[in-house]
């Protein structure tokens, strides 16, 4: 494991590890009692193997699984709760969505909310961020079918699940073996200017910089990436080889030494605005909800999935004004999120393992868990 990966492993758990070790998590989890709040847990890509046993738990049970307008009004008290309710949520669409999750609850006669990124959905080609994810994600016609069912609630997981550049600082560069796929990675950008003009098959060829980045709903302000300077490090790249180029055990420093050239030549350096950052986002997430709503008649998008649990003040309390009454988060909360109406209700969601935590035959000791791939 490289330490790039293990950052990235360690960063995904921590959570985990400090809401056991400070006794941060349900108290279903630590001891046998029932929960005093209606129990979150999120899935992403998943197999039969793993998801078929959860679902027979909860059926055998009789554990009833809520769609996100219904897990909504039971916590703030519109409707009244049930002693055994749980809410399932899928993140990012991906194709065992449909090949294996729709068709498991559909025979145990249960519901899910899936958070899905309409930007990238496919429909039979590219998508509106001009990538081709066929077969990665689940399509239209199939998202279609699933919410023409009622088993599955779809809601937003944000416009492109993108990170943006927040310094001028470059810390790596477009090149073979590196994936910048959201599903792959927690690295996807994409610069808006790429999505409406001729320079997206250009934006993705090797060579371009990778400057250091977070998510797009972060606190950060978007770095102003140059243009010039990329092409100047993607044509390079091509005119050396390709991706021979990178067999040269001295391709980082012959790219970086064209950029340190070019920036004493270039405009000085920007970042966007206070009202651009928040024009951004706004955008972003009303343009998602309607994506979906558009594509899913009937449907009514309302609730909203932070990706890679990463946001801020700011997004959450624009997520409310565009219209969502809840935010997702990993399986702890920011120490920004609050209750008090200025931002949606915020969701702790648990990993799926957890499940086997909750009263009922079959529940398992805590210390089983660990170790398991769920």
């Amino acid at each position: 494991m490289t330490i790039r990966h293990f950052k990235r492993s360690f960063e995904k758990n921590r959570n985990e590890l400090l809401g056991l070790g400070l006794g941060r998590y349900p108290l279903f989890v630590r001891s046998d009692v029932q929960p005093e709040q209606i129990p979150v847990f999120q899935f992403h890509d998943v197999s039969t193997a793993t998801l078929q046993p959860i679902l027979e738990f909860i059926a055998r049970n009789a554990y009833v699984t809520l769609t996100g307008d219904e897990y909504y009004e039971r916590t703030v008290g519109a409707s009244p709760r049930g002693d055994r309710e749980v809410l399932l949520t899928f993140d990012d669409g991906q194709a065992s969505l449909y090949t294996v999750a729709f068709p498991l609850l559909g025979k145990f006669k249960q519901r899910a909310v899936a958070y899905i990124v309409p930007g990238r959905v496919p429909n039979g080609g590219t998508n509106l961020s001009g990538t081709d994810l066929e077969g990665a994600l689940c399509s239209w016609p199939q998202i279609r079918e699933m919410h023409s069912s009622g088993v599955i609630d779809f809601q937003s997981h944000s416009l492109y699940h993108h990170s943006i550049a927040i310094s001028p600082t470059v810390v790596d560069f477009k090149r073979p073996g590196l994936s910048t796929s959201f599903l792959e990675s927690d690295l996807a950008p994409i610069r808006q200017q790429t999505l409406d003009s001729s320079r997206t098959e250009l934006h993705n060829l090797w060579g371009s910089p990778i400057y250091q980045w977070n998510a797009r709903m972060c606190a950060n302000p978007a770095f102003i990436e140059n243009v010039q300077i990329e092409d100047l490090c993607v044509r390079y790249v091509a005119d050396h080889g390709g991706q021979e180029f990178f067999y040269d055990r001295d391709w980082r420093r012959q790219l970086k030494q064209i950029i340190k050239n070019a920036q004493g030549k270039c405009a000085p350096i920007e970042f966007e605005t206070a009202d651009e950052q928040r024009n951004a986002i706004l955008t972003d997430l009303c343009q998602s909800k309607a994506a979906i709503e558009a594509n899913l008649p009937g449907s009514r998008v309302r609730h909203f999935c932070f990706p890679w649990y990463r946001g801020s003040a700011l997004a959450a309390e624009l997520s409310l004004e565009a219209g969502y009454v809840t935010n997702a988060w990993g399986s702890l909360l920011p120490q920004f999120v609050n209750k008090d109406g200025v931002q949606p209700l915020p969701i702790s969601r648990l990993q799926p393992k957890y499940i086997f935590r909750l009263p009922g035959v079959g529940r398992r000791p805590l210390w089983r868990l660990f170790g398991r791939a769920m």
